[in-house]
């Protein structure tokens, strides 16, 4: 999904909820700090959306904007209302979150994950397209291990699960370094 779609979406959201402001988590919250995602994070046709004050409008955004309806059908993309309750995120996310905006949202703020709060989450789902994100998002220091390990310390949940935690972002770290590797630059003759 490029930018352009997100704004199109989100526009069309406003629309139809009635609503200005909406939480924007996954993949698609990057755009708050990231306007052009770099080639190496994978792709993706869906954004993960809740209207921030009239959350009974998400079955309606479900209905006529989600998977398999007509707006999927013109626009390649979708997106999915995701309750904020289910995300498994760091005490305080709230108080991060960066608002994105730009003129074709006509007024319609997403408001996003903070890049740390959104790896923590990443890494808590662990899915194999979250760790090609978080492996891209570490490569162009999109967030800092130091500050991730300080967000899974206030993630609400057991001790042996934060070093599950800390473990996978140890195992990241190495992907990154190793698939990122930069090859030495050829001499030209």
């Amino acid at each position: 999904m490029i930018q352009r779609d997100l704004e199109l979406m989100l526009r069309e959201a406003g629309l139809l909820a009635r609503e200005r402001d909406f939480f924007l988590f996954g993949s698609q919250s990057i755009r708050a700090v990231c306007k052009r995602l770099p080639r190496s994070f994978p792709k993706t046709v869906e954004a993960d959306l809740y209207p921030r004050r009239h959350a009974q409008a998400w079955a309606i955004l479900r209905d006529q904007m989600g998977r398999g309806s007509k707006f999927y059908r013109q626009h390649g993309c979708f997106l999915d209302c995701v309750d904020p309750g289910l995300a498994m995120l760091p005490e305080g996310w709230t108080d991060r979150l960066l608002p994105f905006r730009t003129p074709r949202m006509r007024g319609v703020t997403a408001w996003c994950l903070e890049p740390h709060d959104l790896f923590v989450s990443k890494l808590v789902a662990w899915r194999d397209k979250d760790r090609q994100f978080l492996t891209a998002m570490l490569h162009h220091k999109l967030a800092k291990t130091v500050v991730v390990r300080e967000r899974i310390e206030a993630v609400p949940i057991s001790l042996e699960r934060k070093e599950e935690l800390r473990e996978r972002l140890a195992e990241l770290v190495v992907a990154a370094v190793t698939r990122f590797r930069r090859r030495p630059k050829r001499k030209r003759n």
